[in-house]
């Protein structure tokens, strides 16, 4: 594992009280010091924009800012998915800009995909780009740090009419129509103090800025954590529209077919796995989440294989990963999009002596949904000159 990830796993651990040690309390009161510092930085470059010091850019079309007030996983990916998927069957040309993060590429503007074609590898595009770019046609994907730039870009060369800004919350140099904050409600605010001593990315009173606040995975999390997600946004926030979504799960697809693209055409069923021991092995920013979805398909037991967010695998590793499931006697691997494309293609292609499925997430707006889509329209006919 690269000494990066290394760091990043150790911190995690740190902060949430999961790292005994002598030194412990010493590099807390360390963290906690920076994140007051880093805190203050926020709200001065904050106050910068609100009293006209530094101004926000308008690009020619619709934007959406997708983002979340913590570090982690909240579902933003599948979200973005979804939501570009109803704006594009509305009949709008969706852009999706991307920052690429861990990307193997550089330079200003990135074209991943122009809604027709993919352009860039997983490694170069990064695997969020590019797990969007693969799963949603005719809509395109821009990465590169500077959103005014690819965003003029998707709107004169992309003819763009909707852009999502993908993880924008924090990005105040674009100006958006509307600000989606997505609140995962299995981790809801994390420890609740600023980085680098917690996972907040902003005090939790800027959760006054948002529009929307969209709460995902909500059929997973107790009534006392709805409660105190919703008395929380009530206390910073009580004119935003609250939207609950669920990531459903749809079926598995080997990793072989996934590749390939055959989603549809060889499915493999949820039923498949029920009373079987699987290995669930991932990623990502909320690896228990995931993990708990497969448990609720009716699996015997779960294994679980945890790596750092955004890790990139390598054949050794993948190896290790199959002699484990071998070793531990597991019916199949299982692992989730944005990890299957990162996975070498040596290994997909390779004489496996176990399956292994991707599990393919579909996100449902629940509670909330027909408000959501009244929103979306009513800003949409003001994009197109319509009152």
């Amino acid at each position: 594992m690269r000494q990066r990830e290394e760091i990043q796993l150790y911190l995690y651990r740190l902060v949430h009280g999961e790292e005994p040690g002598i030194l412990t309390d010493f590099l807390l009161g360390v963290l906690h010091i920076f994140s007051i510092i880093y805190g203050w930085a926020v709200l001065c470059k904050l106050a910068l924009y609100k009293y006209g010091i530094l101004t926000q850019h308008k690009l020619n079309c619709h934007v959406i800012s997708l983002g979340n007030i913590t570090v982690g996983g909240t579902g933003k990916t599948p979200t973005a998915q979804r939501l570009a998927t109803i704006i594009r069957d509305m009949g709008y040309r969706v852009v999706i800009l991307n920052r690429g993060y861990r990307a193997g590429w550089r330079g200003q503007i990135g074209l991943v995909s122009d809604g027709e074609k993919i352009y860039m590898s997983a490694a170069e595009a990064g695997d969020e780009a590019y797990l969007l770019a693969k799963s949603l046609p005719k809509v395109s994907v821009v990465i590169g740090s500077n959103r005014i730039v690819t965003g003029e870009y998707a709107v004169n060369e992309l003819k763009a009419d909707v852009i999502i800004l993908d993880d924008g919350f924090q990005h105040w140099k674009l100006a958006r129509d509307l600000d989606f904050v997505l609140i995962d409600s299995l981790n809801m605010f994390g420890n609740q103090f600023m980085l680098p001593r917690g996972t907040l990315r902003e005090p939790l009173s800027n959760l006054s800025r948002a529009q929307i606040f969209l709460l995902t995975k909500i059929d997973q999390s107790s009534l006392e954590a709805r409660e105190m997600i919703y008395n929380t946004l009530n206390q910073y926030n009580k004119k935003a529209l609250v939207v609950e979504s669920i990531h459903k799960p749809r079926c598995f697809v080997e990793i072989e077919e996934w590749y390939k693209g055959t989603l549809g055409r060889k499915n493999v069923p949820l039923e498949s796995v029920r009373d079987h021991k699987v290995l669930a092995f991932s990623a990502i920013g909320n690896p228990s989440s995931f993990e708990q979805t497969i448990l609720d398909l009716g699996v015997s037991d779960v294994c679980g294989v945890r790596y750092a967010d955004h890790h990139d695998y390598t054949m050794a590793e993948m190896q290790y990963i199959m002699q484990k499931a071998v070793d531990e006697g597991v019916y199949a691997l299982v692992t989730t999009e944005k990890d299957a494309v990162k996975i070498p293609a040596e290994f997909i292609h390779s004489d496996r002596p176990l399956p292994l499925y991707v599990l393919s997430i579909a996100v449902f707006f629940t509670e909330g949904y027909e408000e959501l889509m009244s929103l979306i329209k009513k800003v949409e006919k003001k994009q197109d000159g319509v009152e």
